[in-house]
């Protein structure tokens, strides 16, 4: 019993108090499945850091057998030999090198991801208010509705209103209805893709939908501009080992083997060997590298263009629509608001028919709506935004 009351006061405790976006991307930012999976990539180059540290494995060879020739049987012929290729011309600190710059490289492209995912994560919360503002105003209008058809109930019952009137009034109320259990479903539905985007538990939603704190400052730095960008330096540092490689490779090793003569007695000594240099030996890698670092480069380019061109449309876009909200918010709705309280009374003192008070009330609420559509708009360009620029929190 005792366990039954406490998990009801923990899920009363846990839905009265809603989470604000920030609260949700802290958590998100910790617990979200794609974030962590390139996380874990990045790890993975601290491996081929340590790889690229130690040296080539050595080699061992070993002979043993007997020599025959047609005068005797032969002697016993024993050889141990062991030997090291030495990581020359600087090819073990380039390796280091390509290593460490790829490591950091995944280390910007995860601040890019990470940027997309704000931006979505934001996109999404927002979505969810804009519902949540839809049907607040379907709400008002089915309270508005009802309060209409009261009084034309009222009316009819003296025989001062029309069956007709009686029957529109009926089917308004059942089509406005029917729309908000629509944004109602829809809203749910939505709250369910946003958790599970984020890689968190459903908590209450709270934000403030009207509250535009948007901030189109230019950025400062483009983590995907960075990640190509050390890609590049990766591929060319790259392209000096495989130049390194094709060097004469250096081997030195301890050689041991059996006296022929003296059997039992073994010989020891130092052996330093070379590979001949070929200049075409690594060719296909260096023409793979290469061509590999033009198509970063001109990727880089490519993005670099799009976000110029991006954040300088995105800037108009968003003050495009602040500019039709103010005279939405400032202008339209006010004068609607005006003109349904003066059909209402007018309505009520026979001055004005059903379907002009329809009329003019359809017209205030759309616009409403079209002020919610606006801020949206707004807030979902400004995802557009964030995606590219980031979001302190």
């Amino acid at each position: 019993m005792f366990t039954r009351i406490f998990l009801a006061i923990f899920i009363f405790l846990t839905f009265s108090y809603g989470e604000t976006f920030k609260e949700i991307l802290e958590k998100a930012l910790e617990s979200s499945p794609y974030l962590k999976s390139i996380k874990y990539s990045v790890k993975s180059y601290e491996g081929q850091i340590l790889q690229a540290k130690r040296n080539f494995n050595p080699q061992v060879q070993v002979e043993f057998g007997r020599l025959i020739s047609q005068t005797d049987s032969g002697f016993a012929l024993t050889n141990l030999q062991i030997s090291q290729q030495l990581r020359l011309w600087g090819e073990k600190y380039l390796a280091i090198k390509s290593a460490g710059l790829r490591k950091k490289a995944q280390e910007y492209f995860y601040e890019a991801q990470k940027r997309i995912f704000e931006g979505n994560l934001y996109q999404i919360f927002y979505e969810i208010l804009y519902i949540d503002a839809q049907i607040k105003i379907k709400e008002k209008e089915v309270a508005l509705l009802n309060q209409l058809k009261k009084f034309i109930d009222h009316k009819y019952k003296f025989g001062e209103a029309l069956i007709i009137d009686v029957l529109r009034i009926d089917r308004d109320i059942s089509i406005v209805k029917s729309k908000l259990e629509t944004l109602k479903a829809l809203k749910q539905a939505k709250e369910t893709l946003f958790f599970a985007f984020a890689g968190i538990n459903p908590v209450k939603i709270e934000g403030n939908f009207e509250e535009l704190n948007i901030n189109l400052a230019k950025p400062t730095n483009f983590p995907l501009i960075s990640y190509y960008e050390l890609l590049i330096k990766s591929y060319n540092t790259q392209i000096k080992r495989q130049k390194a490689l094709a060097k004469p490779q250096v081997y030195i090793g301890l050689v041991a083997g059996e006296d022929a003569v003296d059997l039992g007695k073994y010989e020891f000594g130092i052996n330093i060997s070379s590979s001949l240099p070929v200049f075409y030996k690594n060719e296909g890698q260096i023409i793979s590298l290469v061509n590999q670092k033009s198509q970063v480069l001109q990727k880089k380019r490519q993005v670099e263009f799009q976000y110029e061109a991006k954040l300088k449309s995105l800037g108009m876009q968003i003050n495009a629509l602040k500019k039709q909200l103010e005279t939405v918010k400032k202008t339209a709705i006010l004068k609607l608001q005006n003109a349904l309280e003066i059909a209402q009374k007018g309505y009520q003192e026979g001055t004005v028919s059903f379907l002009e008070l329809s009329s003019i009330r359809k017209q205030y609420f759309e616009t409403l709506n079209l002020k919610a559509s606006l801020i949206y708009e707004i807030h979902k360009t400004y995802g557009e935004y964030i995606k590219i620029g980031g979001l302190e929190i």
